[in-house]
């Protein structure tokens, strides 16, 4: 491969395949952009994507957190302000809510989970700072014979 690191299509002039089906000189002009533009612009995409930071009334709700969605569980990692004891955090969970209690005086926030869960079943940990609850999502049903009374 060449030596000359300053641009980063250079692989693709070597390359035999792409040597005959690109127009490098297009691509060169197109790739203007300052490498460090770009890393900030994914960093900020992937921080907009991942962290969700909005309760149910639309407003800031001042935590940080993301669900990770599995085949059967919804995993909600919360970040827990340094402020905060850990033993004054409880935590109440319904079908399509997570309520966390103890932040501070009389403060509650409201998390809105993306699809319902079963809050029975659901488990809860913490450690370093970080909430995670593990939720088992609600099942469609299965289909069920219903007796049909003929009158």
């Amino acid at each position: 491969m060449s030596s000359n690191k300053s641009n980063p299509l250079d692989w693709l002039s070597e390359d035999p395949f792409f040597k005959k089906q690109l127009s490098l000189k297009a691509l060169e002009e197109q790739w203007k952009l300052d490498p460090n533009q770009i890393d900030s612009y994914v960093e900020k995409i992937i921080k907009e994507a991942t962290s969700s930071s909005l309760n149910n009334d639309g407003k800031s709700s001042g935590l940080h957190f993301e669900h990770v969605d599995t085949h059967n569980f919804l995993i909600s990692k919360i970040t827990i302000p340094s402020r905060v004891h850990p033993e004054n955090i409880w935590v109440q969970l319904n079908r399509t809510q997570i309520k966390i209690n103890g932040l501070s005086k009389e403060q509650s926030e409201i998390i809105q989970l993306p699809f319902p869960v079963n809050p029975e079943q659901s488990k809860a940990t913490y450690k370093q700072g970080s909430l995670q609850l593990r939720m088992p999502k609600m099942l469609s049903g299965r289909f069920r014979d219903i007796d049909v009374r003929y009158l």
